[in-house]
Parts: structure tokens; C-alpha cells; sequence
């Protein structure tokens, strides 16, 4: 037999051979896989500022009339697919592991249902219809069954009617542009936005919808220690902040914050060759949650802020020293002259310094920030709790 392969031409576009399955066959994997990873992100984030540490707990039933929780059934599935653990990626977070019959029927069990309702443009029964239908063509998709095109039109039909304002809710959770105003006079703002050292200082941002609070912590990256190879190559010892790491050692923020990303800055120099380079951890809450718990919130930030400057401190006094929260990682600027050019650019390399998801972490982290992300449900080019991206990024231009 022979297994033909797609063809990239210089234009970057595929060549697929004829034998190969029909289009409408790769839309439909495209659309189920995305809508069934955004309907488990919408899920988390309800359950877990419903129950906070506790929403692994949330029992329901599976085929057969069989009551178990979030927690049982994915340790049962987690256990199966470690005897094949060198297949695919490790993957540890529960809700990767139920299918998308079992998520339905967790959003609509007479338990869950009124936690969810707000989010649905319809009764429970015609909801859960139109989300059993397109369960139906995701199994035959994935029993390799025929499908029809028309079975993709009815999937998208469907999602749009029953994610409305399922993908306005994941478009506050992944998005807080607009600046928490600075005469704000509720309590948690005032404990928080006064939060910083020398190290991080603190920014406040609200949804479109200030349902949403990104509490944001921009961590200023200390140069430890540099070394200079004549005058166009530097490599540098800093201080790495392990962001999973703060929900580990800290069980009350991981208690009640929704998720935390994180994003590098692009370094640069500054003050005579100086690097400069941060990293910003977004600490995204349900404003409700957090403004319940702001004093307990806040007096775990401050301890944070402080932890770091102490352990930023100890690494540049002791070469051998590592702390909790942060350890050293290398780094290197250089200069590259352009081609067929007397003119050149600085380039400079601190990959280290990221901190991507592994399946160890806590499910609160979701490792680095998504950008261009308007579309959570149709174009994210990663979701949470997956090791490396599915997609390409998408501008907001469509580009």
C-alpha cells in the first residue's frame, strides 16, 4: 500500500493527493476539535468559581446510569493511558479526559444546569438537542464514518446558536484590555493595586464586560551577571520566575483564581548595552470571587512580591543558589549584520526564560498568554492544558 503524502509549494500551499478523504472531512476535524476544547475551557471556568478547589468533585452521570465525579473518571482514564505513555503527550488535566457526550450532560444535569443557563439562548431540552446532534456527527467522524457535507453545515449552524454567549464569556476570560480606572473605590482594588518592590509592580484590567479582572504582575528580569565577547556577543545569567510555581506554594491563590498565563517581553538593550526584558503573569479572577477574598488575595500578592525581591537578592549574591519561585536561566544578545548591507541589528535569545504548560501543573495554568485570540471558539491557536500550539496565529486581520 501506499501512503501519498501532502506536497507544500513554494507559495506555501498543500497539494493534496486525490485518494486522500474529501475536504469536508478535515473542516468537520477542524470544527469538532475546537468546539468540543472550548466547551471544556467554558465548563472549567464555571465550575471552578462555583466550587473553587472543590469543582473536581462535581459528580454526574455517565452511560449506564453510573454516578461518578470529574476527579474519578479522569484518574480511571488517566491510568489507561499511561500504559501507553509513550504515545502522544502526557496529558493530566481532567477534563481533557471526558468526551463530549459527558460534558454535555455535566452542563445540563438538573445539578449544573442553573450554573450554566445564563449562557444559553434557549431551554435546557432544545439546548441539550442541539448539542447531542453535533455529538452525533462527532462520533461518526470519529468511528470513521461517512459524513455528508450537509452533517458540517447543521455542526455550524448548531454551535452558533448554542455558543452565543458561551464564546462572549470565553472572549472576557482570555481578553482584559481596559485599565481598572485609578479612583476605583472598591475594596479589592485598593489592596491590590498598590501591590509592587523593585522587582514586579502591579496593573489592574477589566473585560469588556468587568465581569473579569486581570490582576497583572510584570516582572522586571534581573541581569545577574553578564559576560562580553568583544563587542558583539553577550551572554547573560538571569533570574527566571517560575509562574506554576506560585500556584504551588500558594494554595490560596490557586484556590480562587480562574487561570494564570504568562508572556515575555521582547528584550532590548537600554542605558549603554543593558538588557532589559520582563515577564508578565496574568492572574485572570471572576471580579466576584476576587472582591469576597480580596484581603486574603492581597496579603498572598505581597507575600509573593517580597518572596521574589528576597530570592532575586540571594541569586546575585550566590552563583550556586536557587529559590521557590526563582531560579537562573541563560540567555545572549549578538550582533547580525544584514546581507548586502553595511547596516545591522541587534538579536537576542531568552527562550529560557518561558515557562511552558507540562501536564504536572496546576490546571489554573495555562502557560504562555494566547494573543490575537478574538475567536476563542473558531481560530485559538492554542487552549489550555495542550503542550504546544494546533494552529497557526490568525491576526485580527484575518492574516
Amino acid at each position: 500500500m501506499e501512503w501519498k503524502a501532502a506536497i507544500r509549494d513554494d507559495q506555501g500551499l498543500l497539494k493534496i493527493p486525490k485518494r486522500w478523504l474529501h475536504v469536508h472531512y478535515y473542516e468537520a476535524l477542524n470544527i469538532l476539535f475546537r468546539f468540543e476544547n472550548a466547551i471544556r475551557v467554558f465548563l472549567y471556568a464555571i465550575l471552578k468559581n462555583e466550587y473553587l478547589d472543590q469543582w473536581t468533585e462535581c459528580s454526574f452521570a455517565i452511560a449506564g446510569g453510573e454516578q461518578t465525579t470529574i476527579r474519578g473518571l479522569a484518574a480511571k482514564r488517566i491510568k489507561q493511558a499511561d500504559n501507553f505513555g509513550y504515545l502522544g503527550f502526557d496529558i493530566k488535566a481532567p477534563l481533557m479526559h471526558l468526551t463530549s457526550g459527558e460534558l454535555v450532560e455535566l452542563i445540563c444535569s438538573e445539578a449544573y444546569w442553573p450554573k450554566f443557563r445564563g449562557y444559553f439562548k434557549g431551554n435546557k431540552e432544545i439546548i441539550k438537542n442541539k448539542l447531542l446532534e453535533i455529538g452525533t456527527i462527532r462520533n461518526s467522524l470519529a468511528h470513521f464514518r461517512p459524513m455528508k457535507p450537509e452533517d458540517i453545515e447543521l455542526v455550524k449552524q448548531n454551535i452558533r446558536h448554542t455558543l452565543i454567549a458561551v464564546e462572549d464569556c470565553l472572549n472576557n476570560i482570555f481578553t482584559q484590555t481596559l485599565r481598572v480606572p485609578t479612583n476605583t473605590a472598591e475594596p479589592w482594588y485598593q489592596s491590590i493595586s498598590v501591590i509592587g518592590t523593585k522587582d514586579i509592580n502591579t496593573t489592574l484590567y477589566y473585560s469588556a464586560n468587568e465581569d473579569w479582572v486581570n490582576v497583572q504582575l510584570v516582572f522586571r528580569t534581573p541581569i545577574l551577571d553578564t559576560s562580553k565577547f568583544g563587542d558583539t556577543y553577550y551572554t547573560y545569567r538571569l533570574g527566571k520566575l517560575n509562574s506554576p510555581a506560585l500556584l504551588l506554594t500558594h494554595p490560596t491563590l490557586c484556590k480562587h483564581v480562574t487561570c494564570l498565563t504568562e508572556r515575555l517581553s521582547y528584550p532590548y538593550f537600554k542605558d549603554n548595552d543593558k538588557l532589559a526584558i520582563s515577564k508578565s503573569l496574568n492572574f485572570i479572577f471572576l471580579k466576584s470571587v476576587l472582591a469576597a477574598n480580596a484581603g486574603e488575595i492581597a496579603r498572598v500578592f505581597s507575600d509573593v512580591a517580597l518572596k521574589v525581591t528576597e530570592e532575586c537578592d540571594l541569586l546575585s549574591q550566590d552563583n550556586l543558589a536557587r529559590g521557590s519561585l526563582i531560579e537562573p536561566a541563560s540567555g545572549n544578545s549578538w550582533w547580525r549584520k544584514k546581507p548586502d548591507r553595511n547596516e545591522g541589528e541587534w538579536m537576542h535569545s531568552c527562550a529560557e526564560l518561558s515557562r511552558p504548560y507540562v501536564s504536572a501543573d496546576p490546571d489554573e495554568y495555562w502557560g504562555e498568554q494566547v494573543m490575537f485570540s478574538n475567536d476563542i471558539v473558531g481560530g485559538c491557536p492554542r487552549y489550555p492544558w495542550m503542550p504546544e500550539d494546533i494552529s497557526k496565529i490568525e491576526d485580527p486581520f484575518g492574516n
